[in-house]
């Protein structure tokens, strides 16, 4: 099942669990947050893939992100 996620809303790039993974992958919070949407099938690949985020990480800002859109 794959959710709707339309937009990020913008308070979501300084969340501690994306600065979090932004550090863990060497990379920005704006990739982290690209590279999720790549994932998710919301942007195609840019086959950059320098990182791949994990599925429990992928699940985590989904869920995040679907609370704060609301």
């Amino acid at each position: 099942m794959m959710n709707q996620i339309t937009a990020i809303p913008e308070k979501i790039y300084q969340d501690e669990v994306v600065l979090f993974l932004a550090d863990r992958y060497h990379t920005t919070p704006r990739k982290v947050l690209g590279r999720f949407l790549e994932q998710n099938g919301h942007a195609p690949e840019a086959n950059t893939g320098v990182f791949r985020l994990e599925e429990n990480e992928m699940a985590i800002l989904r869920d995040m992100i679907l609370l704060k859109q609301k």
